[in-house]
């Protein structure tokens, strides 16, 4: 005899353990890839409701060493990434360019127990075509990173410092669907790199 109660404890089960498979999938760069091809053949009601994916897709993410020391008081930081296109169930076809924002902190030990710190950001436009294309292109960021002033830092000086990156990448348009647009994310750090 059909018992709705089993059924829909079963059911329950079988989407919760479906769920976590997709979230789990989706936070790798290949799985959000994969998640994202897969949803291009999917229907348009299908495409409204997973939003294209998203959860990492800034890849190849790289901090230049040296940094450029600027009028003996901040450092120049030079950041390299590409980043993967986002489904856009309103066009059924990829968001490409992407409004982006770069964040470059950066700290220096700069004489005996004195440390210098500071923090720069960076808005701008990304090409996401990784995986659509076979050379992707390189988005090159360059930022001004200037010493905090509160609480208040020395300036940064010749020398060897720890740097961290983080990027975000967010599609231009809005989709009709309801739901904010998927953005590719990553960073990179604490790495050391020299400051001249």
């Amino acid at each position: 005899m059909f018992n709705l109660k089993r059924s829909a404890i079963a059911l329950s089960t079988v989407l919760t353990v479906g769920l976590i498979a997709v979230v789990a999938l989706s936070s790798t760069a290949p799985g959000a890839a994969a998640l994202r091809l897969a949803t291009g053949n999917l229907s348009v009601a299908a495409h409204a409701a997973g939003g294209g994916g998203g959860g990492a897709g800034v890849d190849n993410l790289t901090i230049a060493s040296p940094a450029t020391l600027v009028d003996k008081l901040a450092a120049s930081v030079t950041v390299t990434y590409t980043c993967q296109p986002v489904f856009d169930p309103t066009t059924g076809g990829f968001d490409v360019i992407m409004s982006s924002s770069v964040f470059v902190s950066l700290q220096e030990r700069t004489s005996g127990k004195t440390v210098a710190n500071g923090f720069g950001v960076s808005n701008g436009t990304a090409v996401c075509d990784e995986f659509l294309v076979a050379t992707p292109t390189v988005n090159t960021v360059t930022i001004l990173v200037q010493p905090d002033s509160f609480p208040a830092s020395g300036p940064f000086k010749n020398g060897t410092a720890l740097a961290s990156v983080n990027v975000i990448a967010c599609p231009v348009s809005f989709n009709a669907s309801g739901f904010p647009p998927p953005c590719d994310f990553g960073s990179a750090g604490p790495t050391t790199i020299s400051i001249k």
